[in-house]
């Protein structure tokens, strides 16, 4: 009876660790698979203009990248831009769906992966022309998509990462940091703000609450670029970078 009883606990025990070993398999192909997606088409549509090294990634006129949208959009017609973060994993296309749900799990090539698409609120106009436009990505623990948007709770990150760039096929961007914080996942900031009261009050707000000092606040703001990720404070946080897009070209 023991010897059963043994048999059987060996089987369960076993069951569990090679079920768990497949979850951990399964989780860690998953991110494999993610980052060699966008690994690849970083390397296929987007481009350094100075593969050299000759010229400063510090060069806030300058973008260091260009981007084949034309190539990008033959792939998928919701791509409306590109983000990039120097010296971070932060370069990855943007996409635009009638939703907010489509691009959660979801690569830019239409496979799923928990990774998903760095994704623009659907409420959202392409053009950046809203007084809050949202972006959002995934904090993944391996360190790609936003998950380094959470270093902004420290201020030499911010001396170091002043700013962000994103394109459009129109239009080139640079997103200069101005506030990072941990706040809640239904903040007023994940409305679409209507009116200019709204978003001066956001900012005052903001400032109050951000982790790091900007090296200045610029003194009329027409509208702003947020990035949104997961933050594990408490539950449903969210690490929420405020930038303010100025075009360069």
């Amino acid at each position: 009876m023991r010897r059963t009883i043994s048999n059987i606990l060996i089987i369960v025990f076993s069951a569990i660790i090679a079920f768990s070993g497949f979850r951990l398999w399964k989780i860690f192909h998953e991110y494999h698979e993610g980052d060699k997606q966008y690994s690849d088409t970083a390397s296929q549509y987007s481009h350094t203009k100075d593969p050299d090294n000759t010229l400063s990634d510090n060069d806030p006129q300058v973008c260091p990248i260009t981007v084949d949208f034309e190539g990008l959009k033959e792939i998928n017609p919701e791509v409306v831009g590109w983000i990039y973060s120097p010296d971070t994993q932060i370069n990855y296309p943007v996409a635009l769906a009638e939703d907010n749900e489509k691009y959660l799990h979801q690569m830019i090539n239409g496979q799923y992966n928990s990774a998903g698409t760095i994704f623009m609120d659907c409420r959202n106009q392409a053009d950046l022309s809203d007084f809050n436009t949202i972006l959002y990505g995934h904090h993944m623990k391996n360190g790609s998509m936003f998950a380094s948007l959470h270093q902004y709770t420290k201020q030499e990150f911010y001396d170091e990462h002043k700013y962000m760039w994103y394109l459009t096929p129109e239009h080139t961007y640079r997103l200069d940091v101005l506030f990072g914080y941990v706040g809640e996942a239904e903040a007023p900031i994940y409305t679409i703000f209507t009116e200019r009261d709204e978003l001066d009050a956001y900012l005052s707000w903001a400032e109050v609450q951000s982790s790091f000092t900007p090296d200045e606040i610029p003194k009329h703001i027409d509208g702003i670029v947020v990035l949104s990720t997961c933050s594990y404070e408490y539950d449903n946080a969210r690490y929420v970078v405020v930038t303010v897009p100025v075009m360069v070209d």
